[in-house]
């Protein structure tokens, strides 16, 4: 079973940290999804966090870490082979 410890609904980003954190995460749990099949995180977590990195790329659109999977995610493992 996953587990879910993405940031409840309704929470932001709030800094450079909790960005790159939630980048992270993303990354792992599509490499396990696509990998062993087991992600850390459920599909709702996932959801919520890539829309989160979404919404701080937006408002901070100068601070985009280029290893974001933000627009990448949907169309599956491409952001894992860089």
């Amino acid at each position: 079973m996953t587990i879910t410890n993405a940031p409840p609904a309704g929470c932001a980003l709030a800094h450079r940290d909790a960005y790159a954190d939630a980048i992270g995460a993303v990354i792992r749990a599509a490499a396990a999804h696509y990998g062993s099949g087991d992600p850390p995180l459920d599909d709702a977590s996932f959801d919520l966090l890539v829309s989160l990195i979404q919404a701080y790329e937006e408002r901070y659109q100068d601070r985009t870490d280029p290893a974001s999977p933000a627009g990448e995610v949907a169309g599956g493992p491409a952001f894992l082979s860089r």
